[in-house]
Protein backbone atom coordinates (compact mmCIF):
# COMPACT_ATOMS: atom_id res chain seq x y z
CA UNK A 1 0.00 0.00 0.00
CA UNK A 2 2.84 2.31 0.93
CA UNK A 3 4.61 1.48 -2.36
CA UNK A 4 1.47 2.36 -4.32
CA UNK A 5 1.24 5.77 -2.65
CA UNK A 6 4.90 6.46 -3.41
CA UNK A 7 4.37 5.63 -7.09
CA UNK A 8 1.39 7.99 -7.29
CA UNK A 9 3.40 10.78 -5.66
CA UNK A 10 6.26 10.25 -8.09
CA UNK A 11 3.93 10.41 -11.10
CA UNK A 12 2.33 13.64 -9.82
CA UNK A 13 5.75 15.13 -9.20
CA UNK A 14 6.93 14.28 -12.73
CA UNK A 15 3.78 15.79 -14.26
CA UNK A 16 4.24 18.99 -12.26
CA UNK A 17 7.90 19.27 -13.25
CA UNK A 18 7.03 18.80 -16.92
CA UNK A 19 4.21 21.33 -16.67
CA UNK A 20 6.45 23.92 -15.09
CA UNK A 21 9.08 23.23 -17.73
CA UNK A 22 6.63 23.74 -20.58
CA UNK A 23 5.17 26.81 -18.91
CA UNK A 24 8.64 28.20 -18.29
CA UNK A 25 9.61 27.54 -21.90
CA UNK A 26 6.45 29.35 -23.09
CA UNK A 27 7.23 32.33 -20.87
CA UNK A 28 10.79 32.33 -22.17
CA UNK A 29 9.54 32.20 -25.76
CA UNK A 30 7.10 35.05 -25.14
CA UNK A 31 9.79 37.15 -23.49
CA UNK A 32 12.12 36.48 -26.42
CA UNK A 33 9.50 37.59 -28.96
CA UNK A 34 8.70 40.67 -26.91
CA UNK A 35 12.40 41.59 -26.76
CA UNK A 36 12.78 40.82 -30.48
CA UNK A 37 9.89 43.10 -31.48
CA UNK A 38 11.27 45.87 -29.28
CA UNK A 39 14.74 45.53 -30.82
CA UNK A 40 13.45 45.42 -34.40
CA UNK A 41 11.18 48.43 -34.10
CA UNK A 42 13.66 50.55 -32.18
CA UNK A 43 14.47 53.37 -34.59
CA UNK A 44 12.40 51.75 -37.36
CA UNK A 45 10.37 54.19 -39.49
CA UNK A 46 7.37 52.53 -41.23
CA UNK A 47 7.06 55.37 -43.78
CA UNK A 48 10.53 54.80 -45.22
CA UNK A 49 10.96 52.13 -47.90
CA UNK A 50 14.01 49.82 -47.62
CA UNK A 51 15.61 51.10 -50.82
CA UNK A 52 19.25 51.05 -49.67
CA UNK A 53 20.10 48.39 -52.26
CA UNK A 54 17.88 49.74 -55.03
CA UNK A 55 14.13 49.33 -55.71
CA UNK A 56 12.33 46.89 -53.46
CA UNK A 57 11.41 43.71 -55.32
CA UNK A 58 7.71 43.21 -54.53
CA UNK A 59 5.86 40.11 -55.67
CA UNK A 60 2.08 40.03 -55.55
CA UNK A 61 -0.64 37.53 -56.28
CA UNK A 62 -4.40 37.42 -56.25
CA UNK A 63 -6.13 34.18 -55.26
CA UNK A 64 -9.73 34.82 -56.29
CA UNK A 65 -12.32 32.61 -54.62
CA UNK A 66 -15.62 34.12 -55.82
CA UNK A 67 -16.91 36.27 -58.68
CA UNK A 68 -20.31 37.67 -59.55
CA UNK A 69 -22.09 40.62 -61.16
CA UNK A 70 -23.96 42.45 -58.41
CA UNK A 71 -25.54 44.90 -60.88
CA UNK A 72 -25.19 43.72 -64.45
CA UNK A 73 -27.13 46.61 -66.09
CA UNK A 74 -24.63 49.00 -64.44
CA UNK A 75 -21.71 46.69 -65.28
CA UNK A 76 -20.71 46.43 -61.61
CA UNK A 77 -18.91 43.20 -60.60
CA UNK A 78 -17.62 41.84 -57.31
CA UNK A 79 -14.67 39.56 -56.51
CA UNK A 80 -13.57 37.92 -53.25
CA UNK A 81 -10.04 36.68 -52.68
CA UNK A 82 -6.66 36.94 -50.97
CA UNK A 83 -4.20 39.57 -52.14
CA UNK A 84 -0.64 38.47 -51.41
CA UNK A 85 2.46 40.68 -51.21
CA UNK A 86 6.01 39.58 -50.53
CA UNK A 87 9.28 41.54 -50.23
CA UNK A 88 12.54 41.73 -48.26
CA UNK A 89 13.33 44.31 -45.60
CA UNK A 90 16.94 44.16 -44.36
CA UNK A 91 15.98 46.18 -41.28
CA UNK A 92 13.86 43.26 -40.04
CA UNK A 93 16.61 40.63 -39.87
CA UNK A 94 17.81 38.90 -36.67
CA UNK A 95 19.84 36.00 -35.40
CA UNK A 96 17.51 33.23 -34.27
CA UNK A 97 19.98 32.01 -31.62
CA UNK A 98 19.84 35.38 -29.86
CA UNK A 99 16.10 35.13 -29.38
CA UNK A 100 15.54 31.57 -28.21
CA UNK A 101 15.29 30.17 -31.75
CA UNK A 102 12.46 32.47 -32.83
CA UNK A 103 12.14 31.99 -36.57
CA UNK A 104 9.18 34.25 -37.39
CA UNK A 105 6.87 36.78 -35.77
CA UNK A 106 3.64 38.61 -36.55
CA UNK A 107 3.69 42.40 -36.51
CA UNK A 108 0.99 45.02 -36.82
CA UNK A 109 0.99 46.35 -40.38
CA UNK A 110 1.08 49.92 -39.10
CA UNK A 111 4.43 49.33 -37.40
CA UNK A 112 6.41 48.26 -40.49
CA UNK A 113 6.75 49.45 -44.07
CA UNK A 114 4.15 47.88 -46.41
CA UNK A 115 4.16 48.64 -50.15
CA UNK A 116 1.15 50.71 -51.12
CA UNK A 117 -0.82 48.67 -53.67
CA UNK A 118 -4.48 49.23 -54.49
CA UNK A 119 -7.11 48.14 -57.00
CA UNK A 120 -6.93 51.03 -59.44
CA UNK A 121 -10.27 50.46 -61.20
CA UNK A 122 -12.29 49.53 -58.12
CA UNK A 123 -15.45 51.29 -57.03
CA UNK A 124 -15.18 49.98 -53.46
CA UNK A 125 -12.74 47.76 -51.55
CA UNK A 126 -13.70 46.08 -48.25
CA UNK A 127 -11.24 44.20 -46.06
CA UNK A 128 -12.98 41.11 -44.73
CA UNK A 129 -10.36 40.03 -42.16
CA UNK A 130 -7.89 42.00 -40.04
CA UNK A 131 -4.45 41.24 -41.43
CA UNK A 132 -0.97 41.23 -39.85
CA UNK A 133 2.47 41.17 -41.39
CA UNK A 134 4.44 37.92 -41.18
CA UNK A 135 8.20 38.54 -40.76
CA UNK A 136 10.95 35.89 -41.00
CA UNK A 137 14.44 36.05 -39.50
CA UNK A 138 16.00 36.44 -42.96
CA UNK A 139 14.13 39.74 -43.47
CA UNK A 140 11.55 38.15 -45.73
CA UNK A 141 8.14 39.79 -45.23
CA UNK A 142 4.72 38.44 -46.25
CA UNK A 143 1.38 40.25 -46.12
CA UNK A 144 -2.00 38.66 -46.92
CA UNK A 145 -5.30 40.53 -47.17
CA UNK A 146 -8.79 39.07 -47.58
CA UNK A 147 -10.58 41.59 -49.78
CA UNK A 148 -13.96 42.13 -51.38
CA UNK A 149 -13.47 44.24 -54.50
CA UNK A 150 -16.30 45.94 -56.36
CA UNK A 151 -15.18 47.12 -59.79
CA UNK A 152 -16.52 48.17 -63.18
CA UNK A 153 -16.41 45.70 -66.05
CA UNK A 154 -16.88 46.95 -69.60
CA UNK A 155 -19.27 44.42 -71.16
CA UNK A 156 -19.94 43.60 -74.81
CA UNK A 157 -23.53 42.36 -75.00
CA UNK A 158 -23.79 42.04 -78.78
CA UNK A 159 -24.40 38.28 -78.70
CA UNK A 160 -26.38 38.12 -75.44
CA UNK A 161 -27.17 35.57 -74.01
CA UNK A 162 -24.34 33.66 -75.74
CA UNK A 163 -21.83 36.39 -74.95
CA UNK A 164 -18.30 36.09 -73.58
CA UNK A 165 -16.95 38.78 -71.29
CA UNK A 166 -13.49 39.89 -70.17
CA UNK A 167 -13.17 41.79 -66.88
CA UNK A 168 -9.97 43.41 -65.59
CA UNK A 169 -8.82 44.12 -62.04
CA UNK A 170 -5.82 46.45 -62.03
CA UNK A 171 -3.46 46.51 -59.05
CA UNK A 172 -0.84 49.19 -58.74
CA UNK A 173 0.68 51.90 -56.61
CA UNK A 174 0.02 55.60 -56.99
CA UNK A 175 2.72 56.46 -54.40
CA UNK A 176 5.74 54.48 -55.53
CA UNK A 177 7.36 54.42 -58.96
CA UNK A 178 9.96 52.01 -60.30
CA UNK A 179 12.49 54.14 -58.39
CA UNK A 180 11.15 52.68 -55.14
CA UNK A 181 9.52 49.31 -55.96
CA UNK A 182 9.58 46.81 -58.78
CA UNK A 183 6.17 45.15 -58.76
CA UNK A 184 5.89 41.71 -60.37
CA UNK A 185 3.16 39.06 -60.44
CA UNK A 186 3.73 35.78 -58.63
CA UNK A 187 3.96 33.02 -61.29
CA UNK A 188 2.02 30.51 -59.18
CA UNK A 189 -1.05 32.69 -58.77
CA UNK A 190 -3.72 34.09 -61.04
CA UNK A 191 -3.41 31.50 -63.81
CA UNK A 192 -6.24 29.08 -63.06
CA UNK A 193 -9.93 29.91 -62.76
CA UNK A 194 -11.19 26.37 -62.18
CA UNK A 195 -11.16 26.81 -58.39
CA UNK A 196 -13.13 30.05 -58.48
CA UNK A 197 -16.79 29.96 -57.52
CA UNK A 198 -19.09 32.13 -59.59
CA UNK A 199 -22.79 32.92 -59.86
CA UNK A 200 -24.99 30.59 -61.88
CA UNK A 201 -25.20 33.10 -64.77
CA UNK A 202 -21.49 32.93 -65.61
CA UNK A 203 -18.71 30.39 -65.90
CA UNK A 204 -15.08 31.47 -65.45
CA UNK A 205 -12.99 30.14 -68.34
CA UNK A 206 -9.62 31.86 -67.84
CA UNK A 207 -7.77 33.92 -65.25
CA UNK A 208 -4.66 35.57 -66.67
CA UNK A 209 -2.18 38.09 -65.27
CA UNK A 210 -0.08 40.69 -67.06
CA UNK A 211 2.42 43.30 -65.89
CA UNK A 212 2.64 46.71 -67.56
CA UNK A 213 4.31 50.07 -66.98
CA UNK A 214 2.83 53.53 -67.42
CA UNK A 215 5.19 56.40 -68.05
CA UNK A 216 4.43 60.04 -67.43
CA UNK A 217 6.52 63.08 -68.18
CA UNK A 218 6.54 64.37 -64.60
CA UNK A 219 8.13 61.14 -63.22
CA UNK A 220 10.58 60.43 -66.09
CA UNK A 221 12.69 58.35 -66.38
CA UNK A 222 10.66 56.22 -63.94
CA UNK A 223 7.15 54.82 -64.36
CA UNK A 224 4.23 53.37 -62.45
CA UNK A 225 3.77 49.59 -62.54
CA UNK A 226 0.38 47.87 -62.86
CA UNK A 227 -0.47 44.19 -62.50
CA UNK A 228 -3.71 43.39 -64.34
CA UNK A 229 -5.75 40.24 -63.70
CA UNK A 230 -8.04 39.41 -66.62
CA UNK A 231 -11.07 37.25 -65.86
CA UNK A 232 -12.52 35.41 -68.87
CA UNK A 233 -16.25 34.72 -68.53
CA UNK A 234 -18.81 32.76 -70.51
CA UNK A 235 -22.50 33.24 -69.83
CA UNK A 236 -24.54 30.15 -68.97
CA UNK A 237 -27.12 30.57 -71.72
CA UNK A 238 -29.47 27.89 -70.40
CA UNK A 239 -30.67 30.38 -67.78
CA UNK A 240 -32.08 32.65 -70.49
CA UNK A 241 -32.93 30.10 -73.17
CA UNK A 242 -36.35 29.15 -71.79
CA UNK A 243 -37.43 32.58 -70.55
CA UNK A 244 -36.11 34.85 -73.29
CA UNK A 245 -34.53 33.30 -76.39
CA UNK A 246 -37.19 30.70 -77.23
CA UNK A 247 -40.18 33.07 -76.63
CA UNK A 248 -38.50 35.77 -78.74
CA UNK A 249 -37.78 33.44 -81.65
CA UNK A 250 -41.24 31.83 -81.60
CA UNK A 251 -42.98 35.20 -81.38
CA UNK A 252 -40.94 36.51 -84.32
CA UNK A 253 -41.86 33.52 -86.47
CA UNK A 254 -45.53 33.83 -85.47
CA UNK A 255 -45.43 37.37 -86.82
CA UNK A 256 -44.20 35.97 -90.12
CA UNK A 257 -47.18 33.62 -90.09
CA UNK A 258 -49.53 36.62 -90.29
CA UNK A 259 -48.56 37.07 -93.95
CA UNK A 260 -49.96 33.61 -94.67
CA UNK A 261 -53.43 34.52 -93.34
CA UNK A 262 -56.13 35.71 -95.78
CA UNK A 263 -55.22 39.18 -96.97
CA UNK A 264 -58.42 40.93 -95.88
CA UNK A 265 -59.07 38.85 -92.78
CA UNK A 266 -60.39 40.78 -89.78
CA UNK A 267 -58.75 38.25 -87.43
CA UNK A 268 -55.39 39.13 -88.96
CA UNK A 269 -55.58 42.61 -87.40
CA UNK A 270 -56.39 41.14 -83.98
CA UNK A 271 -53.54 38.65 -84.25
CA UNK A 272 -51.04 41.39 -85.15
CA UNK A 273 -52.15 43.50 -82.20
CA UNK A 274 -51.60 40.60 -79.78
CA UNK A 275 -48.14 39.92 -81.21
CA UNK A 276 -47.26 43.60 -80.83
CA UNK A 277 -48.09 43.41 -77.12
CA UNK A 278 -46.00 40.24 -76.68
CA UNK A 279 -43.01 41.91 -78.33
CA UNK A 280 -43.26 44.92 -76.02
CA UNK A 281 -43.23 42.61 -72.98
CA UNK A 282 -40.16 40.73 -74.27
CA UNK A 283 -38.30 43.98 -74.96
CA UNK A 284 -39.14 45.25 -71.46
CA UNK A 285 -37.82 42.03 -69.91
CA UNK A 286 -34.63 42.23 -71.99
CA UNK A 287 -34.13 45.85 -70.93
CA UNK A 288 -34.16 44.86 -67.24
CA UNK A 289 -31.37 42.34 -67.89
CA UNK A 290 -28.88 44.15 -70.14
CA UNK A 291 -27.47 47.67 -70.18
CA UNK A 292 -28.70 48.67 -73.63
CA UNK A 293 -31.26 46.64 -75.54
CA UNK A 294 -30.22 47.98 -78.96
CA UNK A 295 -26.63 46.71 -78.45
CA UNK A 296 -27.75 43.08 -78.60
CA UNK A 297 -28.63 41.18 -81.75
CA UNK A 298 -31.58 39.72 -79.85
CA UNK A 299 -32.83 43.24 -79.06
CA UNK A 300 -32.41 44.28 -82.69
CA UNK A 301 -34.32 41.15 -83.73
CA UNK A 302 -37.20 42.10 -81.43
CA UNK A 303 -37.15 45.70 -82.65
CA UNK A 304 -37.22 44.50 -86.26
CA UNK A 305 -40.10 42.19 -85.34
CA UNK A 306 -42.01 45.25 -84.10
CA UNK A 307 -41.53 46.87 -87.50
CA UNK A 308 -42.64 43.72 -89.31
CA UNK A 309 -45.70 43.45 -87.08
CA UNK A 310 -46.52 47.12 -87.73
CA UNK A 311 -46.14 46.58 -91.48
CA UNK A 312 -48.37 43.48 -91.39
CA UNK A 313 -51.02 45.38 -89.44
CA UNK A 314 -51.05 48.26 -91.94
CA UNK A 315 -51.33 45.82 -94.84
CA UNK A 316 -54.23 44.02 -93.14
CA UNK A 317 -56.06 47.30 -92.50
CA UNK A 318 -55.59 48.45 -96.11
CA UNK A 319 -56.75 45.11 -97.53
CA UNK A 320 -59.76 44.95 -95.25
CA UNK A 321 -60.68 48.53 -96.15
CA UNK A 322 -60.46 47.87 -99.91
CA UNK A 323 -62.54 44.73 -99.61
CA UNK A 324 -65.35 46.31 -97.63
CA UNK A 325 -65.39 49.54 -99.59
CA UNK A 326 -66.28 47.56 -102.69
CA UNK A 327 -69.67 46.58 -101.21
CA UNK A 328 -71.02 50.09 -101.06
CA UNK A 329 -70.01 50.93 -104.64
CA UNK A 330 -71.44 47.66 -105.99
CA UNK A 331 -68.97 47.38 -108.86
CA UNK A 332 -69.33 43.70 -109.69
CA UNK A 333 -66.70 43.88 -112.36
CA UNK A 334 -63.87 45.40 -110.25
CA UNK A 335 -64.42 43.73 -106.91
CA UNK A 336 -66.02 40.43 -107.95
CA UNK A 337 -69.03 40.84 -105.65
CA UNK A 338 -71.34 37.90 -105.87
CA UNK A 339 -74.90 38.43 -104.75
CA UNK A 340 -76.97 35.47 -103.74
CA UNK A 341 -80.59 35.40 -102.68
CA UNK A 342 -81.08 33.44 -99.50
CA UNK A 343 -84.03 32.77 -97.28
CA UNK A 344 -83.41 32.46 -93.54
CA UNK A 345 -86.24 31.46 -91.17
CA UNK A 346 -88.86 32.44 -93.73
CA UNK A 347 -87.34 35.86 -94.26
CA UNK A 348 -85.78 36.81 -97.55
CA UNK A 349 -82.57 38.74 -97.46
CA UNK A 350 -79.53 39.64 -99.39
CA UNK A 351 -76.04 38.39 -98.43
CA UNK A 352 -72.96 39.71 -100.18
CA UNK A 353 -69.91 37.51 -100.29
CA UNK A 354 -66.97 39.76 -101.07
CA UNK A 355 -63.75 38.57 -102.67
CA UNK A 356 -60.86 40.57 -104.06
CA UNK A 357 -60.84 40.67 -107.83
CA UNK A 358 -57.69 39.93 -109.81
CA UNK A 359 -57.23 43.69 -110.09
CA UNK A 360 -56.26 43.74 -106.41
CA UNK A 361 -54.39 40.45 -106.29
CA UNK A 362 -51.18 42.46 -105.88
CA UNK A 363 -52.06 42.77 -102.18
CA UNK A 364 -51.68 39.02 -101.84
CA UNK A 365 -48.41 39.13 -103.74
CA UNK A 366 -47.09 41.73 -101.29
CA UNK A 367 -47.92 39.38 -98.40
CA UNK A 368 -46.06 36.50 -100.04
CA UNK A 369 -43.01 38.62 -100.91
CA UNK A 370 -42.97 40.08 -97.39
CA UNK A 371 -43.11 36.63 -95.86
CA UNK A 372 -40.14 35.42 -97.92
CA UNK A 373 -38.04 38.57 -97.42
CA UNK A 374 -38.62 38.93 -93.69
CA UNK A 375 -38.06 35.20 -93.18
CA UNK A 376 -34.59 35.50 -94.70
CA UNK A 377 -33.77 38.42 -92.40
CA UNK A 378 -34.98 36.49 -89.33
CA UNK A 379 -32.96 33.42 -90.23
CA UNK A 380 -29.79 35.51 -90.67
CA UNK A 381 -30.28 37.21 -87.30
CA UNK A 382 -31.01 33.92 -85.54
CA UNK A 383 -27.95 32.30 -87.09
CA UNK A 384 -25.76 35.19 -85.88
CA UNK A 385 -26.97 34.63 -82.30
CA UNK A 386 -26.69 30.84 -82.28
CA UNK A 387 -23.25 30.98 -83.93
CA UNK A 388 -21.85 32.29 -80.62
CA UNK A 389 -22.86 29.20 -78.67
CA UNK A 390 -19.61 27.46 -79.47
Amino acid sequence: MFALKMNVLMIITIIMIMSFGIFGETISKTNSETKLIADLLAGYHPKVAPTDNGPVQVKMGFDMSYFDFIDEPKELAIAHGFVYRGWNDHRLQWNEADYNGTRRINLDRNTVWVPHIQAANSAKVTELLESQVLVFSTGRVRFYQSLQIEFLCDMDLTYFPYDKQSCNIEFGSSLYTTEHINLTASPNRGTNGSRVNSAKDFQITTLDVQRSEKSFRFIAPYSFVDVTYTIGLKRVSSVYRAKLVVPSVLTSFLILATFLLPTASKEKITFCSNMFLCLLLLIAFLHTTVTSTVETILGQLLAFSLFVDFFATIMAVVSYNIKNRGTSILTRKDYGIMLQDTTMDGDSGMRAEKTLSPKFAWLRYIDVISFIGFSIVFVIGLAAILNQRE
